[in-house]
């Protein structure tokens, strides 16, 4: 029966150390009240601590420390844990200076893995008597399944310091090799040991002559080639790396193929002593006992080798090479499993997602009982998610999940340790899964993509096993509300409820949790804001009533949101009271969550004020709030509350300058509410519409797009952008605003709102042909308009009032173009008849469409009564005059009047 604890480390990564995943978006918009913190989300760092583990259980240390220590330094949680992971891979490179700088920076308790750890470090820099008081620490019972062989090697090479006496060091490496148990890992244990003995203590001179003149004695029997290797160790050993290379090679050329276990043995010695550069005697040496070696734990041995020696790109070109050839061989390699696994995992690094999903499904599909298969799968999860391919990840997340469960299942007597592992395993795995459905609902806004993400977070909670680290757990808790809240259920309050029960959902997640909770209620109107402001209500009085209640810091974020709700929510008076008593709240929270809290109530009372038409108290509250806390985000926001105060009066002087006070202010320099500053000024110059006012609108626009501060603000550099081409196109200057969309749609292919500046594009390109050839007969310009309208009628997921627009004016060239026919089946069939006709659904309150639809009827009714299809044209009217769309029932009516539908109006 064959145990499964070793595939545990499988998740993904490559062989070239550039073979982790890129970062992925943020999964969530931060909340207020909450310091922001970089790192990756839960499921990335799954993903990213997968690949250094994977490297190390395939022989890579040298690519598992570099990623380790990547994974451990953006870590949000369990950096002990992945510092011990740093520290093994150090070791396992020949670092131990390193490892130990490492271990020495845990904070957290040091049990048997740290000591182990430790013994490890002190025995390669040949301390073996702290090796040994380290080791006298370890308790094996304590150690998980991946440290059980290093435990053993300890011990081995302890004995061997001690004693000098392989015989009885080799008992304790057998016990690793034993305790790794799988072809990889056995392997790796042996060439372990194998490397110990070479850089163990030099021989003398006579030494060094007793051992060759034993060989030359016996050369030509299995005892004579024992005798070569001890010799070429040992000339090794002493420093004569030439000598011991060229001997070994003597002996190989005089070998005979008879001798299949030492033609394989010594050539294992020389790929471990010699060159392994391109073309190096170890090269070679290592290629021809993977080619045509007996020997299949040898030959996994040169693979390891081979691999972690391929790190540069001429080294990597010969393994990919070397590898292809093997895996082409007929009859199959006996070690063909590994070389589709390495292949894989080479060309994963290369991002080569195509060759790395055919080469493990080769592996599954013809090795249906290899150890091996959740590695695989691992390998197709990695390469979805880097593509993006989020459910096809979810889905080989899933898949693994259950190759560990049947793998557990197949070998029950593997004890408590191994139990332990396979559950944490099992809980990555699920996180990895539900994050992958929450991405995925986020790319395709499919509400059946969070209700899985949702089912999968709850999944993993019910089943969460102790090893799971608590500061884990409430993140989980938090993304399970976001997903039920993107999901549209009904039960999230309740939900959330359950979930604050729990001690793991810590004051940071609960307070995002109930903040996203009470933000997707807002933006379902009047009756969500009414729902949002109840519930806090009720979450403070119930505090309250039982005497402990919320606990301070929590208590003191929900006070605000519930005055914030009462803004929103129109209870004005009520606001200001409960302003009031969040600034008279007592201690119990940090100062500085006590001055975000105090510096936002007080706009927030500025803003309450404002609206009860309380003007001077407001602009003297803002006057405060910016003396108290001059240099807070409040304060910089509050210059946009009062510029915001005085447009809507249409005191644009004042509110501009209100604008420029911030902007200017050396205070906020860095400050994020800059560039929506900068915003606001170039709305406003647009706003008054003369030729200079565009220039400076173009120009603050620009000031926007170059601020530091706009940096990671890629929804309003874009705007800024469309601005500018917006601005642009009113002075007539078409090609300098195609310049712009053009960079928009080439630089954001994937935002869902490129598709306004496709069709900014198209109208620019529209304009220029409609300039230069009004019939638009050979124009370039004409063409491209055309392709790009056509395209953005076409596009399911473009907005309807983008696709009516596009129809629109994709008709309109058509008639310039002298197609009056297809113009027509443009706007009848793609317009009128699938979004005015078939639609059921009521217009949006900011739609745009019904003033497209408007136009299209008209031009419709025009261009048919040219075409002498006038009953058509009576229907385009009548469509017209009963659907009432804007500027159409005057049009309509006049002119159904004019056919003689309809008598005059009396």
């Amino acid at each position: 029966m064959r145990p499964f604890w070793t595939v545990l480390r499988f998740l993904a990564g490559g062989i070239a150390a550039g073979g982790v995943a890129p970062a992925q978006e943020p999964l969530n918009p931060p909340a207020p009240l909450v310091a922001v913190t970089g790192g990756p989300s839960a499921g990335g760092e799954a993903v990213a601590v997968a690949a250094a583990q994977r490297a190390q259980t395939l022989g890579l240390p040298g690519v598992a420390a570099d990623l380790f220590r990547r994974a451990r330094d953006s870590a949000g949680v369990d950096r002990d844990r992945l510092s011990l992971a740093l520290a093994t891979a150090l070791l396992d490179s020949g670092q131990p200076e390193e490892a130990e700088k490492v271990l020495n920076e845990i904070t957290g308790p040091r049990g048997s893995a740290w000591q182990l750890r430790a013994g490890l470090a002190a025995a390669q820099l040949r301390r073996f008597e702290a090796a040994r008081a380290a080791a006298a620490q370890v308790r094996e019972t304590e150690l998980s399944p991946g440290d059980l062989p290093w435990h053993w090697f300890l011990q081995g090479e302890l004995m061997l310091a001690q004693t000098s006496e392989f015989s009885r060091a080799n008992e304790f490496f057998r016990k690793a090799e034993e305790a790794a148990r799988t072809e990889l890992s056995r392997a790796r244990f042996q060439l372990a040991a194998e490397m110990l003995r070479l850089r163990m203590s030099a021989p003398r001179d006579a030494d060094l002559k007793a051992m060759r003149e034993n060989y030359e004695k016996l050369q030509g029997t299995p005892i004579g080639y024992g005798f070569a290797q001890n010799y070429a160790v040992a000339l090794e050993a002493a420093g004569q790396k030439g000598q011991a290379v060229a001997f070994l090679q003597g002996v190989l050329v005089a070998l005979p193929r008879r001798e299949r276990i030492w033609w394989d043995r010594l050539r294992l010695l020389l790929g471990l002593i010699g060159d392994k550069s391109r073309n190096g005697a170890g090269r070679n040496a290592l290629g021809q006992l993977l080619e045509t070696g007996s020997d299949p734990l040898l030959q996994r041995q040169a693979l390891q080798i081979l691999a972690a020696e391929s790190g540069a790109e001429p080294e990597r070109l010969h393994f990919r090479t070397l590898l292809t050839r093997l895996i082409d061989l007929q009859p199959d390699h006996p070690i063909k499993e590994n070389l589709l696994l390495f292949r894989a995992q080479l060309v994963l690094g290369e991002q080569l997602f195509a060759a790395a999903e055919e080469d493990a499904n080769a592996l599954l599909k013809q090795f249906p009982l290899s150890p091996l298969r959740a590695h695989a799968l691992g390998i197709l999860t990695q390469s979805a998610w880097e593509q993006r391919r989020y459910r096809l990840a979810a889905d080989f997340a899933q898949k693994t999940r259950t190759e560990l469960r049947a793998l557990a299942a197949a070998a029950p007597a593997d004890g408590p340790a191994v139990e332990s592992a396979n559950r944490r395993a099992q809980a990555v795995l699920g996180v990895l899964e539900a994050e992958a459905w929450f991405r995925a609902g986020l790319a395709a806004g499919d509400r059946s993509d969070f209700r899985s993400a949702a089912d999968a977070y709850g999944a993993v909670l019910r089943e969460r096993p102790a090893e799971l680290p608590v500061g884990r757990v409430g993140a989980l808790m938090l993304q399970r509300v976001l997903a039920e809240i993107r999901a549209g259920s009904k039960e999230v309050g309740r939900i959330l409820d359950e979930l604050a029960r729990d001690p793991a959902f810590d004051l940071e997640n609960r307070w995002q949790a109930e903040w996203s909770l009470a933000r997707s209620l807002q933006l379902q109107g009047t009756e969500g804001v009414r729902e949002a402001y109840s519930r806090v209500n009720q979450l403070l009085a119930a505090g309250e009533a039982a005497g402990a209640g919320l606990r301070p810091e929590l208590r003191a974020r929900m006070a605000w949101l519930q005055a914030r709700l009462s803004f929103d929510s129109g209870d004005l008076a009520r606001t200001l009271e409960l302003v009031e008593n969040l600034l008279g709240q007592g201690g119990g929270i940090a100062p500085a969550l006590r001055a975000e809290i105090a510096s936002t109530a007080i706009l927030l009372r500025a803003r309450a004020e404002f609206a009860l038409g309380r003007e001077a108290g407001a602009l003297e509250t803002l006057k405060r709030l910016r003396a108290e806390y001059p240099t807070s985000d409040a304060a910089a926001s509050s210059f946009l509350v009062e510029s915001e105060h005085f447009a809507e009066q249409e005191k644009i002087d004042e509110a501009r300058t209100r604008l420029i006070q911030l902007t200017d202010n050396p205070a906020f320099r860095t400050s994020e509410y800059v560039p929506y500053a900068l915003f606001r000024l170039a709305t406003l110059a647009e706003r008054l519409g003369r030729p200079e006012n565009l220039e400076e609108a173009y120009r603050r626009a620009e000031e926007l797009v170059k601020h530091p501060s706009a940096a990671g603000q890629v929804d309003l550099i874009f705007a800024a952008r469309m601005k500018q081409g917006n601005l642009l196109r009113k002075r007539n200057d078409f090609a300098a605003a195609q310049r712009i969309y053009e960079y928009l749609v080439n630089t954001y292919p994937l935002r869902p709102d490129v598709v306004l500046a496709q069709l900014a594009l198209a109208e620019c390109h529209n304009a220029q042909s409609a300039a230069r050839d009004p019939a638009a007969t050979g124009s370039a310009h004409a063409e491209s308009a055309q392709l790009i309208f056509e395209q953005l009628r076409d596009r399911v997921d473009a907005p309807s009032d983008v696709r009516v627009e596009a129809g629109y004016n994709l008709g309109l060239l058509l008639v310039r173009r002298g197609k009056p026919e297809e113009a027509v089946v443009v706007w009848s069939r793609d317009v009128v008849l699938p979004f005015l006709e078939k639609e059921t659904r009521p217009f949006e309150s900011d739609a745009k469409r019904p003033y497209w639809l408007a136009r299209t009827l008209r031009d419709l009714g025009d261009l048919l009564e040219k075409l002498g299809r006038i009953e058509e044209a009576k229907a385009a009217y009548q469509l017209l005059l009963e659907k009432r769309l804007p500027n159409g029932e005057a049009v309509a009516r006049a002119r159904l009047e004019q056919l003689g539908v309809l008598g005059p109006r009396r």
